[in-house]
């Protein structure tokens, strides 16, 4: 969090305040329509407020960013949907470490999903960013529960985090290029529609997605990728011949 005021001027808004407006400009504009100075009109309560607890842009879209993976964070206890593949083992410590993954994963793609914006924002985990950090941190925690070697929980560590953003970011960029004048039905349509024309027909594979890409969910089509992912990380950690996981103190 900032540290001393950055002026003599007294803040009329509280920090919680300040950042909670400037989510919510963050989710209209984007992070190139967040300016101080707005924030501060928005707000009603001048410029120095605002600076009072941080220095620029930067470090309030800092805050922004960690307060929404913060709140995925405490939202890790939801209900999510049902896993779509078999996990491998019926050892109850890699099940619940997979279940750990997974329910971290569903909640800050909630947040990306709430917040698009957020996607764009890769850096999870700076110095500015703790929460980021955080995550990162109980990802690799419940991978070195399962019993996965350090190599393997820094790669699997890295694809799961990298799958949430990388998914997130492709979606939002889909919703940014998409004709607001056109229902999502209508958008569908008129692509299957394009897929189907003469430049296509080398493209066997895409036609025969059509209605399955007509038909599907933003969130089924995270979940699934994501169990794929864990499911590999679990078939490495239950592999025959693999050493056992070491004993817990």
């Amino acid at each position: 969090m900032p540290g001393r005021p950055r002026t003599t001027r007294r803040a009329t808004h509280s920090l919680d305040q300040i950042v909670d407006a400037a989510i919510a400009m963050l989710d209209r504009e984007g992070a190139g329509g967040l300016t101080l100075r707005g924030l501060a009109a928005e707000l009603g309560g001048g410029l120095g407020s605002v600076y009072w607890y941080v220095a620029g842009k930067a470090e309030l879209l800092d805050l922004a960013c960690d307060t929404l993976v913060g709140r995925a964070l405490e939202a890790v206890d939801v209900p999510t949907p049902p896993m779509e593949v078999e996990l491998d083992t019926d050892d109850p410590v890699v099940l619940e470490a997979a279940a750990t993954v997974r329910r971290i994963s569903l909640a800050l793609f909630a947040q990306i999903d709430e917040h698009p914006w957020l996607a764009g924002q890769s850096q999870l985990g700076t110095g500015n960013r703790p929460n980021g950090l955080r995550v990162w941190e109980q990802v690799g925690r419940a991978l070195a529960t399962m019993g996965l070697s350090p190599r393997q929980q820094f790669h699997g560590s890295t694809a799961i985090t990298g799958y949430v953003g990388g998914v997130g970011a492709a979606m939002a960029a889909q919703d940014e290029a998409a004709d607001l004048t056109l229902s999502k039905e209508e958008q569908f349509d008129r692509l299957v529609a394009r897929w189907q024309g003469e430049e296509y027909d080398e493209l066997p594979w895409i036609r025969s997605m059509t209605e399955q890409f007509r038909r599907h969910d933003d969130l089924a089509q995270f979940a699934a990728g994501l169990d794929l992912l864990i499911l590999g990380l679990v078939r490495q950690a239950v592999r025959p011949g693999k050493p056992g996981r070491p004993a817990r103190g």
